[in-house]
């Protein structure tokens, strides 16, 4: 044998790699050896370990005692083997086989006999080392239990033997001087004779040592545990401390147990402990003299309610895997014990109650908050609750109300007792009661106020659940207390003097309310019906009215106060029904109908308190409140106002101006500030406070843009350049725009766009440029920070998911013609000769140049994923063109029809000349067919961008591909001509009838009837001539009554002569293209020369007339420099209604120019308006938008919230969409005779049908919303794709119920077009 292997090998088996190992088999068979049950029971199972454990060769114990052996036993073996081989012969006959002898060999080895010894020490030596390590374990255990808290409660214990601990005097040392024992039935009845209270002490305590040390599980299965508890709980109410101390610690260990049935024993006990102290042992002090918990008696007593509430708090964790009764029976006993009151003596103080305990051990009702947490354990507290326990929920309301209303405690005191309860913990040990900083005394006082404490938690829990609703009124005192009644008395302790002298310590009566209230705010349910009531929120303001109108000789409330109510406010805006709430009052909340005339409500109340401390007008007897106070109560008005139900209830204060004022004159006090220092936690340095406040303000200003309205005031401060500097700075780091807000500033973006000075705002910032070169990056770069593991796939759809983000995002910074127009104008494409792959484009005009109108060998080589970044731009184009206008504008100044024919026309087969089919040529199909034909959904055919199935041998692409116009036949439907017998209706005939009456009031409420009536019955037969005779008539009897007639009467002075110098913009010529052929695809015009002179000669005659009420703007904004920008949708719809009849139709837009219709739906009317104040006119926005698009968005929350949401959710707007519509009348969107319906039913019904118009659409539309925001391409969808099925008859019911409901808010602005 060789020595030297054997020593070589043994060299690596050391302590430090035997501990690890060992450990983790010993932690992994844990489970097995507990559920062994007895000593003989583990031992039997480690030595079979290998026969029943399939995971034993994954130990890394085994595994290393397997590489030892094969260290160095190996060479052995294999010299064995050689051995054998060379010799040929058989081994000793003795032996039944050659491997039994070679074995036999090894096994007698000195190498042997030196691994099994080594292996030996050095497992010894980790087993005492874990032993050792245990030790510590259970004597920092046993230090926790001595404590004056009690122990500690473990769910499951470590793994070990109990070993001897320095500790004598412990329970747990004493159970460890000894391994585990497992009596029989004779020795549990021996205990139990020992713990008999008739027994001497000293044989009492050696009994609950012994039954310290047998396992809590047989301790429960045997049947002589009801003599063992009476024994345990006789203990535990000894006057000998050594005795008690042993029992409530045998209490605490056998919590341990694993088995839920021993947990219900033992917690029954103590419990069953406890109610007879309070039942049969007299009082435990009373509210007159107070609590020393240095007492003995309050010490003991103190312990066990810990141990009882260690328990409470831990249980709801694993209750729900234990059996029904087990819930049952520890609620049950728990209730049974805090409903008891003791007798008050006759002529005595009031006792304390065992909730008075607990109170002070768990002042928060930590313990009720998980109890109720889950519906499982809730149902039953409430339901024992209510059945047998009620007295409990009864008291907790009288001492809440006797608290609020008596108001007995000298606040001094109170602020002692706040102040003293933020100390760490009571202490019951005498030794330690001087200078330890722990509490050794209560006063009845404080001992009341912990006790109120605990009921207001407790009763502020219940109320977020229905079933805990139900328990009131409860009668206290001969009168009913309802839920209103009660938080009424919790409000009113935030109003307490002398708040603002110490900072907020948790546990002060102000904080703990306001807590509670903004608990009961946090859900819908309870919100509704505990906080939404006049009575709670009037008294929630009276302190907020104390600043405002200050009575003489009578102190306001602190600033801690008026945080505190901010705070409450704040989590009432951040729900709709909180914000309807504070907007319209309870009756309004109900009614769901918004009423701008309640003056009186909270929303008032909160925004004049901001104006005033903005403006600093705030009457002068109190000091002026700080920047806190100010930016909290600013805050509350920017969640009333970012929504444009509140806008429209505070737009009359002029907030917005007060703010930008406010945040003027911070930002010159911050360019005069010295340097601000860091700031130190808990102070601030005036300069550091200016800073903030500043940015505070800039924030709030900013949120003015969530809404169309708010947008057009925020451009009105002239601040809406910095506030979009912020919100980019913000929105690059992607943070929330408030707390309460769960999205970005992705809406906010989208709406800041839709208007030419947003456009500006965005372009000066720098956000325009950082969008095209992330676009640019994750197009053409890829991202060069990712490591590639694999090559990337290669992508399949249109637009890859890494670019579908940075697409939606140009999309609704190109949603809206105004912004357009700002971005593209007068830009001129850079058409290089050549492009270096490190030219990446910085704005729009260059993505159109090198993503869009890819038309050169340079643009095309330029690009490194050509097919995929360029049917990107193609498709940004066919989303921009879906608006009219903009296609105009790009057509005639980029030619972007001539590009695309272009392109086909070089995608073509050598040897055929026929058009290849691929991705690019079907993509600039679907472009040139789109911005080609006019029509509704059922007046034109747009093909597919993708290929069909093939199937059958039939074609994948069955739409015939074209290079020049005019496209082929396969695209066009055929309309059908205009019927020239006359068909009957009662519009028809209602018109006829009263052919010569006066067109008066009662003649328009005829005709009214009659329209609605023909609308919903035969919506066919209101075909455009009657329709025309019907708006003729209309707008005569219209200009007569003075509500709708608000633009002054304006004498024509144009001349044929004049009209001839002039010539139509290359837009306004190309709409006219547009408009004769979609004219004479309805077989309504005929595609002459005539026919396009006499809509030019109308449009001439249009311009001129609108010019001459129009002012010279000298503004930055190129959309108001100079004439309209866009083409007359409204002029050329009429044109084509009058069957092409220019005079006819210039005759009723002269009449029609006066009325207030005219100014939302004739786009061009208030176009650089005279009419208009000078701040609207070149603020550059339009009424559809801050007017008509704000209502939609307004009733769209209220009547369709799903389709609301899901618009905030995609980051688009319904305003947005709106514009896009009203602006081009929905062509390309309705069939014709639908936009001739529309048409009608605003002027007929009133233009406020615009607004509803739009709502019903949206409505029809909800189904397809909220499945493309799913698939997040709403913004496409909406943009390009028809309005199928919607017939304005079948919605106009639903029209008029809006009408019904908002026609008193809405109307009125939309008439107020002086000041929006």
């Amino acid at each position: 044998m060789s020595t030297p292997a054997s020593s070589s090998g043994m060299s690596s088996l050391k302590t430090q790699d035997v501990l690890p190992a060992l450990r983790q088999m010993m932690k992994n068979l844990e489970p097995n050896i507990r559920a062994a049950g007895s000593m003989d029971a583990a031992e039997d199972l480690m030595l079979h370990l290998e026969e029943r454990d399939p995971s034993f060769h994954r130990y890394e114990f085994v595994k290393l005692i397997r590489s030892n052996i094969e260290e160095s036993l190996g060479p052995l073996m294999d010299e064995e083997i050689e051995k054998y081989a060379r010799s040929g012969q058989a081994y000793d006959t003795g032996q039944d086989t050659v491997v039994q002898t070679m074995v036999a060999h090894l096994v007698n080895s000195p190498a042997y006999s030196n691994l099994t010894q080594q292996l030996m020490v050095e497992t010894k030596s980790a087993v005492e080392t874990l032993t050792r390590e245990f030790q510590e374990e259970q004597e920092a255990q046993q230090a926790l239990e001595s404590r004056v808290e009690g122990p500690g409660f473990r769910r499951a214990p470590s793994f070990g033997y109990l070993s001897q601990s320095s500790d004598n005097d412990s329970c747990g040392s004493s159970l460890n001087n000894s391994d585990f024992m497992f009596p029989n039935q004779k020795e549990f009845e021996q205990i139990g004779e020992k713990m008999d209270q008739r027994q001497q002490v000293e044989t009492r305590i050696e009994a609950i040592e012994q039954l310290g040390r047998i396992p809590p599980t047989e301790v429960l299965s045997s049947d002589n545990w009801p003599q063992l508890k009476k024994g345990l709980m006789d203990a535990l109410g000894d006057a000998n401390e050594q005795l008690a101390d042993k029992s409530l610690k045998l209490h605490a260990r056998m919590f341990s147990s694993s088995q839920h049935s021993m947990n219900r024993e033992v917690y029954t006990s103590l419990v069953e402990h406890l109610n007879m102290q309070f039942t049969y042992k007299g009082q435990k002090g009373d509210l007159k003299t107070g609590l020393d918990v240095t007492s003995p008696s309050a010490c003991r007593l103190l312990r066990r309610f810990r141990l009882m509430n260690e328990f409470m708090c831990v249980v709801p964790s694993y209750w729900i895997r234990c059996p029904d009764k087990f819930l049952e029976e520890v609620v049950d006993s728990t209730l049974y014990l805090l409903h008891t009151h003791p007798t008050k003596a006759l002529g005595g103080a009031e006792p304390l109650t065992p909730v008075h305990y607990l109170a002070m051990l768990d002042k928060k009702a930590g313990w009720f908050k998980k109890w109720m947490h889950g519906n499982y354990s809730r149902t039953v507290v409430l339901r024992m609750l209510k059945e047998k326990y009620r007295a409990l929920i009864d008291n907790a309301v009288k001492k809440s109300l006797e608290f609020c209303e008596s108001r007995k405690h000298p606040h001094s005191l109170l602020d002692e007792v706040t102040s003293a309860l933020q100390r760490e913990s009571i202490s019951t040990d005498s030794q330690q009661q001087n200078g330890d900083g722990k509490r050794t005394t209560y006063a009845g006082p404080e001992l009341e106020y912990i006790y109120f404490i605990h009921s207001l938690c407790m009763l502020g829990r219940m109320l977020l659940y229905s079933n805990g609703r139900a328990f009131f009124p409860i009668k206290v005192k001969d009168r009913e207390v309802k839920v209103t009644d009660l938080l009424v008395s919790f409000v009113q302790l935030l109003s307490l003097p002398n708040q603002s002298t110490r900072p907020y310590t948790g546990l002060d009566a102000a904080s703990l309310v306001a807590d509670v209230l903004k608990m009961i705010a946090g859900c819908e349910a309870a919100l509704v019906e505990c906080l939404c009531k006049d009575a709670v929120v009037s008294v929630l303001l009276e302190p907020v009215k104390a600043r405002l109108k200050p009575t003489k000789g009578k102190k306001c409330a602190g600033e801690a106060t008026l945080l505190h109510i901010a705070d409450i406010l704040s989590c009432l805006a951040s729900s709709q029904t909180g914000r309807r709430m504070l907007l319209y009052g309870e009756a309004g909340n109900k009614a769901g109908k918004p009423n701008r005339n309640i003056s009186s409500t909270a929303a008032h109340t909160i925004v004049e308190f901001a104006t005033r401390a903005l403006s600093s007008t705030l009457p002068s007897e109190e000091s002026s409140p700080s920047y806190e106070v100010v930016g909290a109560y600013v805050f509350v008005c920017r969640q009333l106002y970012s929504t444009c139900e509140g806008l429209s209830v505070m737009h009359s204060y002029k907030l917005h101006t007060c703010i930008a004022e406010a945040w003027r004159m911070a930002s010159h006090e911050a360019d005069i500030a010295t340097t601000p220092l860091p700031a130190v936690e808990g102070d601030q340095t005036d300069s550091r406070r200016v800073l903030l406040w500043e940015e505070s303000l800039i924030d709030n200003l900013l949120n003015f843009a969530a809404t169309p309205k708010g947008l057009l005031l925020l451009q009105q401060t002239g601040a809406i350049n910095e506030c979009v500097d912020y919100m980019y700075a913000r929105y690059a780091k992607k943070l929330q725009v408030s707390k309460h807000e769960k999205f970005g500033y992705g809406v906010m973006v989208t709406q800041v766009a839709a208007t030419a000075p947003g456009m500006v705002a965005l372009q000066s910032t720098g956000f325009i440029k950082a969008l095209v070169n992330e676009l640019w990056t994750q197009l053409e770069c890829g991202k060069d920070d990712v490591r590639v593991i694999r090559p990337s796939p290669i992508p399949v759809d249109p637009i890859d998911r890494t670019a579908h983000k940075s697409f939606t995002s140009v999309l609704n910074l190109l949603s809206s013609f105004p912004a357009v127009y700002e971005a593209l104008a007068e830009q001129k494409l850079q058409n290089a000769e050549s492009y270096t792959f490190r030219d990446m484009p910085n704005d729009m005009v260059g993505l159109m140049e090198r993503l869009i109108l890819v038309d050169t060998p340079a643009k095309m080589h330029a690009l490194f994923n050509y097919e995929q970044s360029h049917t990107f731009g193609l498709r940004v184009l066919s989303v921009m063109c879906s608006c009219l206008d903009t296609f105009l504008l790009l057509e005639t100044q980029y030619k972007v029809q001539e590009s695309l024919l272009g392109c086909q026309a070089e995608n073509v087969k050598e040897e055929s000349n026929e058009l290849i089919i691929d991705a690019l040529s079907v993509e600039r199909n679907h472009v040139l067919v789109r911005t080609y034909l006019i029509g509704g959904p059922s007046e034109r055919k747009l093909p597919p961008r993708v290929l069909l199935d093939i199937q059958d041998g039939r074609d994948p692409y069955p739409f015939p591909l074209f290079s020049s116009f005019p496209i082929p036949k396969p695209y066009t439907t055929t309309m059908a001509g205009r019927s020239a017998m006359k068909q009957d209706s009662e519009l028809s005939r209602y018109l006829s009838q009263t052919k010569t009456a006066e067109k008066n009031q009662a003649w328009l409420d005829g005709c009214r009837k009659a329209f609605c009536k023909v609308l919903t019955s035969k919506p066919d037969l209101a075909k455009a001539n009657v329709l025309v005779d019907m708006l003729e008539k209309v707008v005569q009897g219209q200009i007569k009554v003075q509500e709708e007639t608000i633009f002054p009467k304006v004498d024509y002075k144009g001349s044929d002569k004049a009209l001839k110098s002039q010539n139509l913009s290359a837009v306004q010529q190309l709409g006219v293209q547009l408009t004769i052929r979609y004219g004479s695809h309805l077989n309504l015009v005929k595609n002459t020369k005539d026919t396009k002179e006499q809509l030019t000669h109308l449009l001439k005659q249009v311009r001129f007339f609108l010019r001459q009420q129009q002012r010279n703007i000298d503004c930055q904004l190129r959309l108001l420099q100079g004439e309209y920008v866009g083409h007359d949708w409204f002029t050329s719809t009429l044109f084509l209604m009058m069957l092409g009849k220019s005079e006819r139709c210039w005759n009723f837009l002269i009449k029609f120019s006066t009325l207030l219709s005219s100014g939302y739906l004739w786009m061009a009317r208030l176009h650089a308006s005279a009419h208009l104040p000078v701040p609207l006119t070149v603020s550059g926005i339009h009424p559809v938008y801050y007017c008509s698009a704000h209502y939609v968005e307004l009733i769209l929350q209220a009547e369709v919230p799903a389709v609301a949401s899901a618009f905030r959710m995609s980051g688009y707007t319904p305003s947005q969409i709106c514009q896009h519509w009203l602006r081009q009348c929905f062509w390309n969107y309705l069939d014709w005779l639908e936009i001739c319906h529309y048409l009608c039913t605003c002027i007929v019904l009133g233009v406020d049908y615009q607004v509803y118009t739009c709502v019903a659409i949206l409505r029809h539309l909800t189904h397809d919303i909220l499945q493309h925001t799913q698939n997040q391409d709403l913004q496409v969808f909406l943009k390009e794709q028809p309005i199928p099925g919607f017939r304005v008859g079948e919605h106009l019911e639903f029209m008029q119920q809006l009408e019904e409901r908002y026609r008193q808010t809405v109307q009125p602005d939309m008439r107020n077009l002086a000041k929006p």
